[in-house]
Parts: C-alpha cells; structure tokens; sequence
C-alpha cells in the first residue's frame, strides 16, 4: 500500500495551500493510498547548524526539537507532498528549515536515505503571474534531484490569495486529479 505524507508549512489552518494538499490526499486515498499530514505550524524546528555530526546519535540529526517527529514521518512515507504557501519567492518560514535538515540523508553514515521516493509540490500565491513560482521550482527540482526524490508533480496556484481562494477555478479538482495519479 502507498504512504502518502503532506507536510503542510501554512502558518494557516486550513488556509489555502493546505486545503489543495489535503485534495491531493484524497484523491491518493481514492485509489487506496495511506495517508497522513503533519503541520508545521506549532512544531519546535530549528535550523540547521551544518555541524556534519548527523546520525551519530542514532538519529538523523543531533538537534533535540520536533524533527525527529518530522523526519519518523518521511521515512514512514513512499510519497511526500510539500505544501506551502509562496513567501518571498520560496518556501514559507516554516518550511525552509525542514528542507535545511535534509541534510542527514546525504551523510555517509546515512540509516536511510530519500532515494526513490516521490515529491510533489503544493504552492500557493497571491501574484497572479505563474512565473512568481520560479525560486520555490527551482529549491523543489533541484533539491529532489541532490537527495534522489522522484519529481511525480506539481501543482502552483495562482492568484490564490484570500481564504477559501483555492476552491475557485479547477485548483481543486486539479489537485485531487494530481493525487489519484499516485
């Protein structure tokens, strides 16, 4: 059975970003898929302080916050959906730190890597110009391709701004299209 993962780095319960990545999950659910969501938000995660002592306490990294919790999580996982409203370009703040401690799967004493699991991105922004996604692009392809995570899709809503914005147009039903697809 697949396990599909959200991790959802929206300061914002139910906001936007989370609303399309919780479509992706049920269409993934549509087709037999476990799920599961983790939100950010509220969580103790700290940034990475390139110390190269990853897994030499038997963990990813040696930081004692919430991404231990983040990381049991990924690893449970076969797909992971990155959600996260467009900050400046790029990730929200919430999320920056997460794709900063992925640090460990690249070590040499590595327990377990990413290698072969799927990644779909879920942005959201208020520009209504599809070209505004290019930074957050850019972060998501060529970080899946350092820590060989299979690309599968993504989905960059634009002109998605107020709340309940991402239930105009076809977002959604893109998303959950974009979801039976795993």
């Amino acid at each position: 059975m697949r396990k599909v993962l959200a991790i959802l780095g929206s300061p914002r319960k139910g906001g936007n970003s989370e609303t399309l990545a919780v479509s992706v999950l049920a269409g993934a659910s549509s087709n037999g898929a476990s799920t599961d969501t983790i939100r950010l938000q509220g969580m103790d995660l700290s940034g990475c302080i390139d110390c190269r002592k990853c897994w030499s306490r038997g963990s990813p990294c040696v930081i004692p916050d919430d991404m231990g919790k983040v990381h049991e999580k990924i690893n449970w996982s076969d797909t992971i959906v990155f959600a996260s409203p467009l900050y400046w370009y790029t990730w929200s703040a919430l999320m920056k730190p997460v794709w900063d401690r992925f640090l460990p799967f690249l070590h040499d004493d590595a327990k377990w890597d990413l290698k072969g699991k799927k990644a779909i991105l879920v942005a959201t922004a208020g520009d209504d110009k599809p070209d505004a996604f290019e930074g957050i692009s850019f972060s998501f392809k060529t970080s899946c391709e350092l820590l060989g995570m299979d690309q599968t899709g993504t989905l960059l809503a634009y002109g998605v701004y107020e709340a309940g914005d991402a239930s105009k147009g076809d977002w959604l039903a893109r998303a959950e299209k974009l979801g039976r697809t795993l």
